[in-house]
């Protein structure tokens, strides 16, 4: 039996992998647990911003859908300690400025990480402020200033709203609205491709966005639609037991909801298509205040991940924030400013 000379051996592997290389194959060395055709760990992210997803051992998902830019819009309120609508407080009892920056805090974070990991995206921070103190407002901009991230703050202007509001008997929902009226007019009339919407009271885990980001995507092109992405896994929903699909993201489980709160990821297509939904909903106090997005997950496609890449923090007693299966305490600290 003829031996092969281990330069001959090299020499043709080598060939095999430009060879698979140049057909769009990705070859994978299970011994050593690396990809030689790219040069990357398999716990490397194995992802291309539009172009391909790739899950082990599931194989490539191609993209269809590209993303070019986002947009976050981030609403910061802090002159009220109870949580809306209810006289309880949150989790750990602090001021609500703690809540503000430390939410704002894991966003930069966020930021970073996809301007590491998405070099050709446009992502820009907008911040919608309800009146705060100045001194909350200059902690703020240290904060965004600290991570030199693309930003700009405004100040609410609850005038210019409140005479469209349908109802006159809440003076602390008609600002709420206000708040969320301001923030979908900003992003309807912006130039961004999607548009995360996000309360002041939500913690992000560090790669929270690149999930969303990686992981709508891919599910944009397996569905072949827009969708609407909610950070949290929100402890509600596992009150009824639904049918449901899941699917595989960029690290985290999907599940499909019917149901989301006010903190979640959309494209401007679809904020344009179903405008009379988001307008139904900032203009009336409805019981539960969000029942137009649920009727309008009727008509897209809502996800929220499994295990949570957010937490809501609220009331320990509250359904409706800490997501189950997670560290509450340790991302509390984590994303001390």
């Amino acid at each position: 039996m003829k031996k092969v000379n281990i330069k001959d051996k090299k020499f043709l592997v080598k060939l095999f992998i430009k060879l698979a290389r140049k057909l769009g194959f990705e070859i994978i060395d299970q011994n050593n647990f690396t990809l030689p055709t790219n040069r990357k760990n398999l716990n490397d992210n194995l992802n291309v911003l539009n172009s391909k997803c790739i899950s082990l051992p599931l194989g490539e998902v191609k993209i269809t859908r590209n993303i070019d830019s986002l947009i976050i819009i981030f609403r910061s309120f802090t002159n009220e300690d109870k949580l809306l609508s209810q006289n309880k407080k949150r989790l750990f009892e602090k001021d609500k400025k703690e809540y503000t920056l430390r939410s704002l805090q894991s966003i930069c974070k966020n930021i970073i990480k996809i301007e590491e990991e998405m070099k050709n995206i446009n992502i820009f921070l907008k911040i919608i402020d309800d009146n705060s103190n100045e001194n909350i407002k200059e902690q703020i901009k240290v904060i965004c200033e600290r991570y030199q991230i693309k930003y700009e703050m405004s100040n609410l202007d609850k005038n210019k709203y409140k005479k469209q509001m349908k109802f006159s008997n809440n003076e602390r929902m008609l600002a709420h609205n206000c708040h969320i009226y301001e923030s979908k007019e900003y992003a309807i009339n912006s130039n961004f491709d999607l548009i995360y919407f996000v309360e002041d009271d939500y913690i992000h885990e560090d790669d929270a966005l690149c999930e969303m980001i990686y992981s709508y995507q891919k599910i944009s092109s397996q569905i072949n639609d827009e969708l609407v992405l909610c950070p949290s896994d929100y402890p509600y929903l596992y009150v009824n037991t639904e049918h449901t699909q899941n699917l595989i993201g960029y690290k985290r489980h999907w599940r499909q909801v019917n149901q989301s709160l006010c903190t979640y990821l959309i494209s401007k297509q679809t904020l344009k298509k179903y405008w009379s939904y988001y307008e139904d909903m900032f203009l009336n106090n409805y019981d539960p205040y969000e029942k137009p997005l649920h009727n309008l997950y009727k008509k897209i496609h809502c996800f929220s991940p499994m295990p949570s890449i957010s937490v809501h923090l609220t009331n320990i007693n509250s359904i409706y924030g800490l997501s189950p299966l997670k560290n509450w305490k340790e991302l509390w600290d984590k994303n001390n400013y």
